[in-house]
């Protein structure tokens, strides 16, 4: 009898989960729909949906993530980077997933890989990857990211150090311990970043964010070229070139390397490297 009641109140949860979601599924249909008719779910709050989980919380997770996947999937085959609109879809589902099942780990890579480069949000990327540690504090690599946003792009030099240095401990690297020291001296930061974005490319398995960080790779290392030929060219002539052109001419760049972002580097009125593009692809 005891067996009986535990199996129906079990298909009684099943069915009220699968009623759950086909109703906010219905509700929500189209909410974000764009040009191509392009749309994706929205969801009740986070609490709500952690308690319409019951034991299936992973297995929500992971539709959840695949739903936004395919979402992202299909916005890149007409826009060159995400759309401002697509933001909200990646911020929603993660804040979603990482209440429903917060060791589903695969959400923590990308939200901070689109927030952090497509939109500029590293802070809530920094709040994901901080929430990721939470559950996963021997997860190395997710110091690694955030050492990288700290440096990268808040500029914040002694706090990416003291996550690279977290990040070398966890993981036995003494190659991320060398960039912390490197980053609190203040020098080679566009090498520490061609360093940190070559072990990202190794331990990222998703095949599009695979793709960004080759881009990205590519264009650090064409600014690396230029600054170290600047830097030969300010040893032995004890002045900033006039631009790029300059270092052609006098044999210290063999040809102005290309921006794959489609844009055009040239120099500042300091001799730093700059790129037209931003680093990022014109949006459509």
């Amino acid at each position: 009898m005891k067996r009986k009641t535990w199996i129906f109140c079990f298909l009684l949860g099943v069915a009220a989960l699968i009623f759950i979601n086909f109703v906010f599924d219905t509700k929500v249909k189209g909410h974000f729909r764009r040009e191509e008719s392009e749309s994706f779910r929205l969801f009740a709050r986070p609490g709500f949906e952690k308690w319409s989980a019951f034991e299936f919380s992973f297995l929500k997770a992971f539709y959840y993530t695949l739903s936004l996947r395919v979402y992202l999937g299909k916005l890149s085959e007409k826009y060159m980077t995400p759309p401002l609109f697509a933001k909200e879809a990646i911020v929603r589902t993660a804040e979603v997933v990482t209440r429903v099942c917060p060791y589903y780990y695969d959400i923590y890579y990308i939200a901070n890989g689109y927030l952090s480069w497509d939109f500029g949000d590293v802070e809530t990327a920094n709040r994901f990857l901080k929430k990721g540690i939470d559950y996963y504090p021997k997860r190395w690599i997710f110091y690694l990211y955030l050492g990288f946003n700290y440096f990268y792009f808040l500029k914040d030099y002694e706090m990416g150090a003291q996550y690279l240095v977290k990040a070398s401990e966890i993981s036995g690297r003494p190659f991320y311990a060398h960039l912390a020291a490197k980053l609190l001296y203040a020098s080679g930061r566009t090498e520490i970043a061609i360093g940190i974005v070559r072990n990202m490319l190794e331990n990222t398995k998703d095949e599009g964010w695979r793709k960004n960080l080759k881009i990205r790779l590519e264009a650090l290392e064409a600014i690396y070229t230029i600054e170290k030929a600047v830097e030969a060219f300010r040893e032995k002539t004890g002045r900033n070139p006039q631009n790029i052109e300059e270092l052609v001419k006098t044999g210290f760049l063999k040809s102005v390397p290309v921006d794959p972002y489609g844009g055009e580097f040239y120099l500042d009125e300091a001799g730093n490297v700059k790129t037209t593009s931003n680093l990022t692809f014109t949006k459509h």
